[in-house]
């Protein structure tokens, strides 16, 4: 997957240093606390344990950790789809990947702190373009998964699936944000987790019908 340029200068690259990895972490955890809006540049470097001149080597804005953060979630989304598309069976292993994400977002506060970037792409037009291209990334990575479940051509499924490509962003999606708005119960997550992955499975389930029959 290619790395769009960040549109802010860094004298670091946010993403090629262990340090800045690192220091998004930290940031998740002051965003999850304080909110978006409510976190300081003052807050997030002293959650880093550096100096403000420092830590602006590294990130200039908010908006800028935002738009690395979901630049760092895109190397992820590659991987994963990587083991998907590679698999014997990757119908069976994008729900593997997708039952293992709900899973994490019950355990992490990945679902909290995707709340707030939710919310501040509402007012940030920086914050939106980058869920943008993030969402964009994605629907095209389903749909290539979808193309090698059907036998299609990429293009014929990038156009056929787009729908479901973005149906089934919009459950994920809904399901990271719904767990980041406070603990699920377990008896909760299990009945999510099973809901979300049976509507799934029935997405797929037309994918591959379509497949067969034009009319579908």
């Amino acid at each position: 997957m290619n790395r769009a340029t960040p549109s802010y200068p860094l004298e670091i690259d946010p993403l090629a240093s262990p340090r800045a990895v690192e220091i998004l972490d930290r940031c998740r955890d002051v965003f999850v606390a304080k909110g978006f809006e409510g976190a300081s540049m003052k807050d997030l470097a002293q959650a880093a344990d550096m100096s403000a001149g420092n830590f602006y080597r590294y990130f200039r804005s908010k908006d800028a950790i935002i738009e690395a953060m979901v630049a760092h979630d895109l190397t992820e989304v590659d991987a994963a789809m990587r083991t998907i598309m590679d698999a014997p069976d990757p119908r069976e292993m994008l729900l593997a990947v997708l039952a293992q994400r709900i899973d994490d977002v019950a355990c992490r506060s990945d679902g909290a702190i995707w709340a707030e970037i939710e919310a501040a792409a509402i007012r940030r037009p920086a914050v939106r373009e980058s869920l943008e291209r993030l969402e964009a990334t994605i629907a095209r990575s389903f749909t290539r998964v979808f193309a090698r479940i059907t036998g299609l051509p990429e293009d014929e499924a990038q156009a056929k699936f787009k729908a479901h490509a973005q149906l089934l962003i919009v459950v994920v999606k809904g399901v990271t944000v719904q767990m980041g708005r406070g603990h699920e119960a377990a008896a909760d997550h299990s009945e999510l987790r099973r809901i979300v992955l049976r509507t799934v499975r029935q997405l797929l389930d037309d994918v591959a019908a379509s497949s067969r029959d034009p009319s579908v």
